[in-house]
């Protein structure tokens, strides 16, 4: 059944299979929370938040991008709660920022010295992209989500996400030029490195169905 679908029958005022709903995209909210906010207990409790807002609320819109409207949703609550509690990112710059162990970049890729020094190369030219783009970044190559749903996220237009998208990938291929200004990895390899440098940067995260990082939540335990 199509995520759609599981909206519609939430909408139509079946609201136990919200349950279904949050179970899927508990590690995606979690997940992008963290990049705003690094703040483990904080970000799930703005999760629940907005599951019992959901829950609570009687003029939830139909949509057939249920990840993207989950994700601007947790987004937008977030920073709410932030200004509310007068909380602020003292770096703004700092939002999305990789920090990887280089024990676990070197366990992963083992005695490929060529591949460690590309990898942590780009880990810095990622690190010097604006907010804009690293979220970009993020969203089209982690989330693998379209255009059109990215730019419902951060409020731009579509076009507007294509071309930020298309100028960090410029960028961060320039910045791994060779001494003689030629690209030493194709747009493929750089997109499937920048995911293994997500995956391990977040491995606490991106294994959080192994841990006791999901709490339960239930329909009934939101009407209390």
């Amino acid at each position: 059944m199509k995520d759609s679908a599981y909206w519609n029958i939430f909408i139509s005022g079946q609201k136990q299979i919200l349950e279904v709903i949050y179970t899927k995209y508990y590690d995606h909210l979690l997940n992008y929370g963290l990049k705003l906010y690094p703040d483990m207990d904080f970000v799930k409790d703005c999760i629940q938040d907005l599951f019992v807002k959901l829950y609570s609320s009687k003029n939830i819109k139909p949509t057939e991008h249920v990840r993207s409207y989950l994700l601007k949703s947790i987004r937008n609550i977030i920073i709410d709660k932030l200004n509310k509690d007068k909380l602020q990112i003292t770096d703004k710059d700092a939002l999305f920022h990789l920090i990887v162990d280089e024990d676990e970049l070197e366990k992963k890729l083992g005695a490929n010295d060529e591949e460690l020094l590309l990898l942590k190369k780009l880990l810095q030219a990622y690190n010097q992209l604006s907010e804009n783009q690293k979220q970009i970044i993020y969203f089209r190559y982690i989330q693998e989500l379209p255009h059109k749903e990215i730019a419902e996220i951060l409020d731009i237009n579509e076009q507007s996400s294509m071309n930020l998208a298309s100028r960090a990938l410029t960028k961060l291929r320039r910045e791994l030029q060779n001494e003689n200004k030629q690209a030493i990895i194709s747009s493929e390899d750089l997109r499937k490195s920048l995911t293994l440098l997500f995956m391990l940067t977040n491995k606490a995260i991106y294994s959080v169905k192994n841990q006791d990082l999901h709490p339960a939540w239930s329909a009934e335990s939101s009407s209390l």
